[in-house]
């Protein structure tokens, strides 16, 4: 066979298959009864028609998913309706008639026990839309307890008004007080009560206690009485109240009640204050201030002074790192000494930008050196540890001594008093370093006889401040130091 004719025959089996397959579902039913459908929704069914316009009801029975028993003549319907004529290309609508009523539907399904639909069983199979079951009846409200009146019995009642009310409030209400009379002359007697008239007190309701109310204490009826004499006894006699005259001032109850006696309390003996219990606070010090300068070389110590209220306190007291040589003044230069006696200093003899921080010259040689033919100079208060005839007070102190001393110059104070003594200035320091008496044997002193006349002078100086709060202002005339004033050939200690 030639494969042209195979291709033929092939082709026509195709044909014949195809067509045999369209006559057959031609005449399958179109619609299926369903499963769990109520008598209403079966009839609506049957009234469509079986056929279709194009291949009968394949493509209805392919979506409801005809089941086998359908397509057999034994469970097909027992009333088919009429077949409609369709034409074969246009497919044409079903026309309603006047008469023919569309099939009724019920508002809400029916409470059908659920079945398994086709589309639960084949979800791939579009089905009809499945509702929720709806109740059958709205729920009802919870029924009344039977035991209400028992239940009513037994929760507690509110407490129940008295019956006597008006009678409890009529016996507790205080009576009412009569107005004073106004033509009524006071009596004469302060010692007389007054006595209220018969009628008054016959009219006075009685106190009747009730039975479960607690009565208020009575009030007693010569209260007002009480209360005059009260205030008589307290003014003088012939003083009136402004609130109502002596004369007219009732009088006190005929038996006045005892006074109770308090005992009074000794007063307590005033003692004087001791000396010390006044002590006014310690000034609060500022940059700015006016500075003294106190040094004691032999105690190691640089005292800073700060004037606050009109006089100097001591503000305070810094230890001295190094000083080089030993007690006594400077003579000459390199001679390694530190300089004694009274010195000044000015703004031109601060040096912020020193070798060792911060420094101020003393101001040696002053007038008396001068006078005195001692040479040298460039003896500072400095930082660092490190003297050759300086005083050295550490970076750290004298930060805190050159800030106070600027601000002051700064502030207005033209010169700044520095005074420099071999230690302090005592009588028997004194005595004890310059070998005189016994004082040297026992405190260990030095033989610093020829300075004995020299310190004396500074010990002149060191008590004025000591009496008086102010450094004096020193005079170099010749051999000695004179203060607050000098000769025409003494000269005023003063800076540069």
């Amino acid at each position: 066979m030639k494969p042209r004719l195979t291709h033929l025959l092939l082709a026509s089996l195709a044909l014949a298959a195809l067509g045999g397959g369209v006559a057959i579902l031609r005449f399958l039913p179109g619609v299926a009864p369903q499963r769990g459908a109520s008598p209403a929704q079966q009839t609506a069914m049957a009234a469509k028609p079986a056929v279709g316009p194009i291949g009968g009801a394949m493509l209805p029975g392919l979506r409801r998913g005809v089941p086998p028993e359908a397509t057999s003549p034994v469970a097909a319907p027992a009333e088919t309706p009429a077949p409609v004529t369709i034409p074969a290309l246009a497919p044409a609508a079903p026309v309603a008639t006047a008469a023919q009523e569309p099939p009724q539907t019920p508002p809400f399904p029916t409470a059908v026990a659920p079945e398994a639909s086709p589309a639960a069983e084949n979800p791939d199979v579009e089905g009809d839309v499945s509702f929720p079951p709806q109740p059958a009846a709205p729920p009802l409200p919870p029924s009344r307890p039977a035991d209400l009146a028992k239940i009513a019995a037994q929760t507690p009642l509110p407490p129940s008004r008295p019956g006597d009310l008006d009678r409890l409030a009529a016996v507790t209400a205080p009576p009412p007080e009569a107005p004073p009379a106004a033509s009524a002359p006071a009596p004469e007697s302060p010692s007389v009560a007054p006595v209220p008239p018969a009628s008054e007190a016959a009219q006075t309701p009685e106190r009747t206690p009730a039975p479960d109310a607690p009565l208020p204490p009575t009030r007693p009826r010569e209260l007002a009485g009480v209360a005059a004499s009260t205030r008589v006894a307290a003014a003088p006699a012939d003083q009136a109240t402004p609130a109502q005259p002596a004369a007219a001032a009732p009088a006190p109850p005929a038996a006045a009640a005892p006074t109770t006696q308090v005992a009074r309390l000794p007063e307590p003996a005033l003692r004087p204050a001791p000396e010390d219990a006044f002590q006014q606070p310690p000034p609060k010090f500022g940059m700015g201030d006016q500075v003294f300068v106190r040094i004691f070389k032999q105690e190691g110590q640089l005292e800073l002074w700060l004037r606050k209220n009109g006089r100097f306190n001591l503000y305070k007291t810094f230890p001295i790192c190094k000083w080089s040589g030993r007690l006594g003044p400077k003579i000459k230069e390199a001679d390694y000494q530190s300089p004694e006696g009274f010195y000044s200093v000015s703004a031109r003899q601060l040096n912020p930008h020193s070798n060792y921080h911060r420094a101020f010259n003393v101001g040696y040689p002053n007038a008396f050196d001068r006078q005195n033919g001692r040479t040298g100079g460039l003896v500072m208060v400095h930082g660092a540890c490190k003297s050759v005839g300086c005083f050295a007070m550490t970076d750290r102190g004298i930060e805190e001594i050159y800030g106070f001393v600027e601000a002051a110059l700064r502030a207005g104070q033209k010169e700044i008093a520095v005074h420099i003594f071999p230690f302090r200035m005592t009588d028997a320091a004194i005595a004890r370093e310059t070998g005189g008496g016994w004082l040297a044997f026992v405190g260990g002193g030095g033989n610093y006889a020829q300075w004995t006349s020299f310190w004396k002078n500074l010990k002149q100086g060191y008590d004025l401040f000591e009496r008086t709060g102010e450094p004096p202002v020193a005079f170099a005339c010749g051999d000695h130091y004179e203060f607050d004033g000098g000769g025409a050939s003494c000269r005023r200690v003063a800076g540069w």
